[in-house]
């Protein structure tokens, strides 16, 4: 489980945004949580030397790049959880004509499902008819 990055500091270090304990812990470690108060949160994950803020949202991945180990500052790591946010607000726009076409074909399956109710509930009233004769 990665280490969380709350408040301005890491949550179970204290090390501070900025501080050189905070340049070591980019340094150690390949991934931490980051978690703002208005925005949400997201993984952050460093690839080589380079750092990418990922979020999933509605089965859909988002990723942003941050910066460098060097330059990772809040204002980068804040910016990135509002761009995710934006990324995932403009999303369901997609899903929402998907579901236009699966409603559409939902309703095309209740129109069939109903003419063959009525089929054979015909089918019904005759048997009974010849069973009564």
């Amino acid at each position: 489980m990665p280490l969380v990055v709350r408040d301005g500091k890491v949550v179970d270090t204290g090390a501070i945004i900025g501080s050189p304990a905070w340049e070591s812990f980019l340094r150690e470690n390949s991934s931490f949580r980051y978690e703002t108060a208005n925005h949400g949160g997201y993984t952050a994950t460093k690839q080589n030397d380079y750092w990418y803020a990922s979020r999933k949202h509605q089965g859909k991945l988002h990723r942003k790049y941050i910066g460098t180990t060097s330059e990772l500052n809040i204002n980068q790591l804040d910016a990135a959880a509002i761009a995710l946010s934006k990324m995932a607000e403009q999303a369901p726009a997609k899903d929402k004509k998907q579901a236009v076409v699966n409603n559409h074909e939902l309703q095309k399956q209740v129109t069939y499902l109903t003419e063959q109710v009525a089929a054979l509930k015909e089918e019904l009233a005759d048997l009974r008819g010849k069973l009564a004769a």
